[in-house]
């Protein structure tokens, strides 16, 4: 990644399921330390957006670059080898291991320690310092030994964030991290993620707008896999267009 380049190129990006085009010649940058959030109406192409960039899906034609390195197409570990980390829709954790115990195997790969099954995890001091310095960043430590399916909802999504950051990822990709939260609940992890992003780059998929124009500092608006628009929170709501194809009356 140059010091002056973008986190995240997209360049031309199309995707295509047979006759159907959902992804319709994206262009985008997504500007190095910035929270980017993407809007859109339902069957927008967001998911399929955000499954090009994490390499769950290959692009039909186009570009991803993640600094100078083209990723378009490649698998999604190696992806993440480079320091691009996904969290998705539906919480992803291991319910019946323990706080300590998931973050920890979210860094034995980073942590160069691979899963050697001959060798005992608590072997690994350095990655167990480091787990417990993860836990403490995503608020968990009074329930580090825990089992994770035990957990609130909203802790519970929290702590996939913090597997999500493990390894020192440089670029973020959250997906609806706050849907099936009550107030109070996105009210708190909101915080949370605003903490998390210091000295990231986050893109974040987000249906509630109270969520997206407290948090993100640039907005792209996705409609019919094209993006329409593209600027600040009070950019994108003074936008007629993005006022008529999306937000309506929330505007």
């Amino acid at each position: 990644m140059t010091a002056s380049g973008p986190a995240l190129s997209i360049r031309d990006l199309h995707k295509d399921f047979g006759a159907a085009q959902i992804i319709r010649g994206i262009s985008l940058d997504v500007r190095e330390g910035s929270f980017h959030a993407v809007i859109g109406p339902n069957g927008a192409g967001k998911s399929t957006f955000f499954n090009l960039i994490s390499g769950r899906f290959a692009p039909t034609s186009g570009k991803i670059l993640l600094g100078d390195t083209q990723i378009s197409g490649m698998r999604p570990y190696r992806i993440n080898r480079l320091g691009l980390s996904r969290s998705f829709q539906i919480t992803n954790i291991f319910n019946e291991m323990s706080v300590f115990e998931n973050i920890r195997c979210a860094l034995m790969w980073p942590g160069r320690a691979g899963y050697c099954f001959w060798r005992r995890a608590s072997g690994y001091r350095r990655i167990g310092a480091e787990a417990e310095r993860l836990i403490e960043e995503i608020g968990l430590s009074a329930r580090a030994g825990e089992k994770a399916g035990n957990l609130s909802y909203a802790e519970q999504r929290a702590l996939e964030v913090g597997m999500t950051i493990a390894g020192d990822a440089r670029v973020l990709l959250f997906d609806e991290p706050t849907a099936g939260m009550n107030h109070n609940e996105v009210e708190q992890f909101s915080g949370f993620l605003r903490k998390v992003a210091v000295g990231r780059t986050v893109m974040m998929v987000e249906h509630d707008m109270n969520v997206v124009f407290s948090l993100a500092d640039r907005v792209s608006v996705l409609v019919y896999g094209q993006i329409i628009a593209t600027g600040t929170p009070e950019e994108i709501r003074q936008d007629p267009a993005v006022r008529e194809a999306y937000l309506g009356a929330e505007a």
